[in-house]
């Protein structure tokens, strides 16, 4: 790094460096990590950086000792800046790319039992805010992608930078890096995170669980959505995401909609009441109130998943319940919706298209006029939507047979399918109950 580099740095951020460095590496303590991250950065990027981003990681190498690893974390850290405060250009897109690689790459070949190395910390929130973030630039990137495809512009400066990178933000990588962090933390096989390499890993291990049931919900994988966080339980107090809220919204709306998906239904209408019931409670009490990052999104969040509520509630049966404050959030929002589709009428797909996360294709289109007027992440978004609605459609269509069966328990299957007006499909509608019936259910 240059002198002028390093005197351009003001003396209040060239003090945070040091500071934040020196919680990461050596006193490790929590509080003070927590000032420095979620306290003091903010003040100076609103004093200093307010319309510019923050110096890169050479202009700060000397106030951290050129630490490899703090300095991809800090990378990421001022990127989130940058495209949460400023305007990000699509050059600043294709380049978080190599920044996320850089700091998967180096956590994953981090050694914490080296003595040049040693141990390194980081918050909790910091290692949500990562992943988090990942998936989320995942997802924006793959879907400007095949809206710039869908123009069919192929000279256009847009088109050519991206026909020119389409190796970045590509699936594969973005899995692997994911599951290597899972992996490194070892805690699908100990869940109490003593067998991690460090707080570290076992922070962005746990994360990296909650980023990639996320991410595989918005690519409609819903039964590996499960099973990436199948160590979890959504209930212990003690958990990692149970002291972030936003971690426990993402985790509970990603799994209600996998839920759904898999025809886990009781699962689903438990995740989803209980959480809209928490943002109730964060709301009346002033908790969410009280400059708590994101608020401004639980609000909506909460809409969403009562909209996926009504559908649970408007497909009947399979022994859904929900709490009274949530029946009462749906008949004051919802209420007309829910009770026309009670009537046989549409609805659902308004519902679930409401609540409903943005699915997403990770194809990367070639950019050529073939592909004008055709955007294959939005025709991907409508086939999970019709396929959903589908499911709902047919879980309703069983209510009738349902309610023939609770009257004429002791009839035949022909019998039944004349009572429900010969449309009903008889046996295969009765086993469908049945299997319905049999939910795999998860813990309390």
């Amino acid at each position: 790094m240059s002198e002028l580099a390093a005197s351009s740095l003001p003396q209040e951020v060239a003090d945070f460096i040091f500071d934040l460095h020196d919680a990461c590496r050596r006193s490790q303590r929590i509080d003070e990590m927590k000032d420095l991250y979620s306290g003091s950065f903010v003040k100076l990027s609103n004093k200093f950086y307010s319309s510019s981003p923050w110096p890169p990681a050479s202009a700060v190498a000397s106030e951290c000792e050129s630490d490899p690893l703090f300095l991809a974390f800090y990378s990421e850290l001022v990127l989130r800046h940058t495209f949460t405060s400023l305007r990000p250009t699509l050059s600043d897109k294709i380049s978080s790319w190599s920044t996320y690689v850089a700091l998967f790459e180096a956590v994953l070949t981090s050694d914490p039992k080296s003595s040049e190395e040693g141990t390194f910390m980081i918050l909790p929130e910091w290692a949500f805010e990562v992943c988090h973030e990942f998936v989320y630039q995942f997802q924006g990137f793959c879907q400007y992608r095949h809206s710039v495809a869908c123009k069919g512009e192929t000279t256009s400066p847009q088109s050519i930078l991206l026909r020119d990178n389409q190796d970045v933000w590509d699936l594969p990588t973005v899995m692997r890096l994911l599951t290597g962090v899972i992996n490194l933390s070892k805690l699908q096989s100990d869940p109490t995170g003593q067998s991690s390499p460090s707080q570290m890993h076992r922070v962005l291990g746990y994360f990296g669980a909650l980023s990639l049931s996320r991410l595989s919900c918005l690519l409609g994988d819903f039964t590996s959505s499960l099973t990436a966080v199948s160590f979890i339980s959504l209930t212990d107090k003690n958990s990692l995401h149970a002291g972030l809220f936003a971690a426990q919204l993402s985790l509970s709306y990603h799994l209600g909609v996998s839920y759904m998906a898999v025809g886990r239904t009781r699962d689903a209408a438990r995740t989803l009441s209980s959480m809209c019931n928490a943002i109730g409670r964060g709301f009346k009490t002033g908790y969410l109130l009280k400059g708590t990052k994101g608020q401004e999104q639980f609000g909506k969040l909460e809409m969403k998943m009562v909209a996926l509520v009504t559908v649970l509630v408007g497909m009947g049966g399979g022994g859904v319940k929900v709490d009274d404050d949530v029946v009462k959030t749906i008949q004051e929002r919802f209420g007309d919706k829910l009770s026309k589709i009670e009537e046989g009428e549409e609805g659902f797909e308004e519902l679930y298209t409401f609540g409903c996360p943005k699915f997403v294709s990770p194809g990367v289109p070639k950019f050529t006029e073939d592909e004008k007027g055709t955007n294959k992440s939005a025709d991907f978004y409508k086939k999970q939507v019709k396929m959903a609605v589908a499911r709902a459609e047919r879980a309703r269509g069983l209510g009738k047979t349902r309610s023939t069966l609770k009257l004429y328990s002791n009839v035949g299957v022909d019998k039944v399918e004349k009572l429900v007006g010969g449309g009903g499909g008889g046996l295969k509608d009765i086993l469908s109950l049945k299997l319905r019936g049999l939910q795999v259910e998860g813990g309390e």
